[in-house]
């Protein structure tokens, strides 16, 4: 085959897309913020790859692109018909943009956890299918894995702890990886700790 295809040569590489990242970006969220394309997978799994491949580039824009993601976010979770493929590429997408910002300075995995906390929490809670649940518990350990070591833990990651300990959470085993890696995050953060100490405060 023509070796400026293959996936170790791509025909647009980092520097390319760099150039371009900004109208490119812009535009994929236009057509995602576009109710006659809503939910297009393939608009989102370009955004998806465009946020993997440009490096740094994301973190510049956060605030744009996180305004659409939870935009689309929200209209998702309320759906009653999911799109499996689609709701994949918009989780892989957040994953992306937190691991982007949080990389270039873990403080920000405060401003993350602000934004998606709120919102993962609502989706928990509403997803009755349950289709969510392996991605929200996936990107809350995300954001505790960047979270400063010996730093307060928030009320929304405190409140969301009980949630793993629910035995119908691990019944499925597509939510096993995802409630191990958080189960994990929460340990080494110090969730015990917490608990122990919001205990002793309400005595």
């Amino acid at each position: 085959g023509d070796p400026g295809t293959t996936p170790n040569n791509p025909v647009i590489g980092n520097m390319e897309l760099k150039i371009v990242f900004y109208d490119l970006i812009y535009g994929l969220l236009r057509i995602v913020g576009n109710p006659g394309w809503d939910e297009n997978q393939y608009v989102m799994k370009c955004i998806m790859m465009t946020c993997s491949m440009a490096g740094d580039d994301p973190q510049r824009f956060a605030n744009a692109i996180w305004k659409k993601l939870c935009m689309a976010l929200d209209r998702a979770s309320k759906k009653s018909r999911k799109n499996p493929q689609y709701n994949h590429y918009l989780f892989e997408s957040i994953a992306i943009l937190i691991r982007s910002v949080c990389t270039k300075n873990v403080a920000h995995a405060t401003s993350c956890e602000n934004i998606f906390g709120p919102r993962l929490k609502e989706v928990l809670e509403n997803d009755y299918e349950g289709q969510f649940i392996p991605y929200v518990y996936q990107l809350l350990a995300l954001i505790l894995e960047f979270s400063p070591e010996g730093g307060r833990m928030s009320d929304t990651c405190t409140a969301a702890f009980p949630q793993l300990l629910k035995l119908n959470r691990w019944e499925f085993s597509r939510n096993i990886p995802s409630l191990t890696r958080l189960l994990i995050a929460y340990l080494r953060k110090g969730i015990i700790q917490t608990l122990n100490h919001q205990s002793k405060s309400l005595d």
